[in-house]
């Protein structure tokens, strides 16, 4: 599993061998099988372990906030940034895409709790959580598939501009949003 993790960072990839990940753990090739049947189902938990280190990192980073729009908006400007903060977790999470909007853990879970939060506390007007969590995904990987592709456009501001555009999505008149989304950001407790 740490061996996976280690190729999903570093690479942003799951196109390895079986072979090739039973190297990188130092374990001999029949000893994949004794805990996997397959290398597609190692990489999906894989995967679930990266993004939810990931949510971890965000969950740590905005524990002083206590506002529901700006811990949203750390989620998204922070996610939208991986794209040249790390390549890697971002290609993964690009290719997991849609299919971890349903999951208990990682990112989706996180961000309907902070849709949720804004809601109740009246920050966000919108009423379906879920809507506003498939608008939000949908903006994001968008954004990470886009910057990947094309680094000159995965700018901080960009990110922000982002985040602004989700909040006022949400229902946050323009300038509440404007200042949110352009704070400055806390130091990132990075476990990615």
């Amino acid at each position: 599993m740490d061996a996976a993790r280690r190729i999903l960072v570093a690479r942003g990839t799951t196109d390895v061998s079986i072979q090739q990940i039973t190297d990188e753990a130092d374990v001999g090739l029949g000893s994949f099988y004794n805990h996997f049947t397959t290398k597609a189902e190692l990489f999906e938990t894989a995967v679930d372990e990266v993004l939810e280190e990931y949510g971890r990192a965000l969950d740590a980073t905005s524990v002083d906030m206590d506002d529901a729009a700006e811990i949203y908006a750390l989620g998204v400007r922070m996610t939208a940034r991986l794209a040249t903060t790390h390549p890697a977790v971002a290609t993964v999470l690009v290719q997991a895409g849609s299919a971890y909007l349903a999951s208990d853990q990682g990112l989706a879970p996180r961000a309907r709790r902070d849709i949720q939060r804004g809601i109740d506390t009246g920050r966000f007007t919108v009423r379906d959580t879920d809507l506003a969590l498939t608008v939000t995904a949908g903006a994001v990987l968008t954004h990470l598939e886009v910057a990947l592709r094309d680094p000159r456009r995965a700018g901080n501001h960009t990110a922000d501009t982002l985040a602004e555009m989700l909040l006022r999505s949400l229902g946050m008149p323009g300038r509440a949003a404007t200042d949110v989304a352009h704070r400055p950001l806390p130091p990132f407790q990075d476990g990615a």
